[in-house]
């Protein structure tokens, strides 16, 4: 890796890189240019070394790989090598390792759910299919997740220190049946982010709920999370209620991010009151149209 890439991952600037390895405290490699390079083995070396007061520090045998999947990201922006160092890890019990290097990832994009989020819904995606081809026992998936939502909740704490209300409110939650709430999770960073105060009201919502609760807070946005495709006849009955409340008097917008049906979809395109979101990156985008 590039003296560049080494400190984004360290969180220093690269001058301070590149006088590390002059005083030989950080090994190197150098191109036949003479530019100098890092391999992840060296500076997992170093961190071991020399940092016992960085996060990564406290990262085992799994922190060159770790080392060198951030390598790829950063130079490569590829993620499939971190998402599987990141799967691995959990799946061989070091859940230490694993809070260590998503807080790490905390510290490198802070506040930037944006970044982080992908980063998560893949490892999600890969937890659900290994899981539904019968690689993955339910205790293990499980066990995985709940990892997983853990370090999404404490960025959430964090987030909220310096948290600036915009005086608008959402009401999140998962579909009725739907027990993974960790995308409900990381859109409500994303409300957070742009100021939203939200009532979060969690996993298997009942469909009725949804409509109580924007009317007891006279939330601004409904936000219905699905992380489980749908079925017309779900989706119909889940919309039924709202969409009679945004036809009678449109005072909220309902956002569905998700596995939606095509009838949802169809659904939102004839009514201005609905909207599908795909992924974090255009709930964003159209938080700021609504601002």
């Amino acid at each position: 890796m590039t003296s560049n890439t080494a400190a984004k991952i360290l969180g220093v600037h690269p001058s301070t890189i590149k006088r590390q390895c002059h005083r030989g405290r950080l090994h190197t490699d150098r191109t036949r240019g003479g530019h100098l390079r890092i391999n992840a083995s060296q500076l997992a070396d170093y961190l071991h070394e020399d940092h016992g007061d960085h996060i990564l520090h406290l990262v085992g045998v799994g922190l060159t790989s770790y080392l060198d999947a951030l390598r790829a990201h950063f130079e490569q922006n590829c993620d499939d090598r971190l998402t599987e160092i990141l799967f691995d890890t959990l799946l061989e019990g070091n859940e230490r390792d694993f809070h260590a290097m998503v807080e790490h990832l905390f510290l490198v994009y802070p506040e930037d759910v944006l970044v982080l989020g992908p980063i998560l819904l893949r490892l999600l995606c890969e937890i659900e299919t290994r899981y539904l081809h019968g690689e993955l026992s339910i205790a293990d998936e499980h066990r995985i997740t709940q990892s997983i939502r853990d370090t999404i909740v404490r960025h959430h704490f964090r987030m909220m220190e310096s948290f600036r209300p915009n005086g608008k409110q959402v009401i999140i939650g998962c579909a009725e049946r739907d027990h993974h709430d960790i995308t409900a999770l990381l859109t409500r960073d994303v409300f957070s982010a742009r100021g939203y105060t939200v009532r979060y009201l969690g996993a298997d919502v009942p469909n009725e709920e949804f409509r109580r609760e924007q009317e007891k807070w006279n939330a601004d946005i409904v936000c219905i999370s699905r992380t489980l495709p749908s079925g017309p006849g779900e989706d119909r009955n889940l919309l039924r209620s709202l969409i009679d409340s945004l036809d009678r008097h449109r005072t909220y917008d309902v956002v569905l991010g998700g596995q939606w049906s095509e009838w949802a979809r169809c659904i939102a395109d004839r009514n201005k009151g609905i909207r599908v979101i795909d992924t974090l990156m255009q709930l964003d985008n159209a938080l700021v149209a609504y601002d």
